[in-house]
């Protein structure tokens, strides 16, 4: 398993925090991997023995969500597993591959702002509608009410912090150690050639698409200028 030395040192679970996005064009991106990129609260996710734990943007634990955590147990293949992921209503529904909840327009969009920064403008004009358009797409998902979980990326596993690990492994890594259920699902991540997706991600909803080189290595608390966002283009 190939490593790379990091200036962020994780001997344990605790020392992880999500990795913020960059403010490079998503075009800029090399060898990128395409997601669709989802609304919702986006969480780390702690398997750990017999318990889950989740940990917000802010670091702080979140309570409830039993009937998730249970479901994540039971999809869990090792012992230790800290997840990249994101909180959603439940159910989710699937559509040739992609799965996405019912009624999540309203977490996806991005209201008035739907300019498609990926073919160019201002600078300035883009990190102004990416903060908005970041601000729109996240939700609190109330404790009490059904939840799912997307996992975008995995991060340690079985005593062992993998962070150094190029994405595409990481992503395949994921595959290996959680299995899919009716509220525990992987993201999809695409290849160039991308377009034959973009129509298909906004008919389910979303808004705006992630790009991830395909070799980064995640960087705790700190953003990573090989992961970026963009407006899904509408043709």
């Amino acid at each position: 398993m190939p490593h790379m030395t990091t200036t962020t040192r994780v001997t344990s679970p605790a020392d992880l925090r999500l990795m913020p996005f960059g403010r490079t064009q998503a075009r800029q991106v090399r060898d990128g991997l395409w997601e669709p990129l989802w609304g919702g609260q986006r969480t780390l996710v702690e398997v750990l023995g017999d318990r889950v734990t989740f940990r917000d943007e802010h670091n702080q634990k979140l309570d409830g969500y039993d009937p998730l955590r249970a479901a994540i147990l039971d999809a869990a293949q090792a012992d230790e597993l800290v997840l990249d992921g994101y909180l959603l209503p439940a159910p989710l529904r699937d559509s040739a591959g992609i799965e996405a909840p019912p009624g999540m327009d309203s977490l996806m969009s991005v209201g008035g702002v739907g300019r498609q920064f990926l073919l160019g403008g201002g600078r300035r004009r883009e990190h102004r509608d990416a903060i908005v358009a970041a601000t729109a797409r996240r939700a609190q998902i109330p404790s009490a009410s059904p939840t799912a979980l997307v996992a975008v990326d995995l991060l340690w596993m079985d005593g062992e912090s993998i962070i150094d690990v190029p994405l595409q492994e990481r992503k395949r890594l994921l595959e290996s150690v959680l299995l899919e259920g009716e509220i525990v699902r992987r993201t999809v991540a695409v290849r160039p050639p991308v377009e034959q997706w973009f129509a298909q991600w906004r008919v389910l909803g979303f808004r705006e698409l992630a790009v991830k080189g395909a070799n980064s290595r995640y960087t705790p608390g700190r953003p990573n200028d090989e992961w970026a966002t963009a407006f899904i283009p509408k043709r």
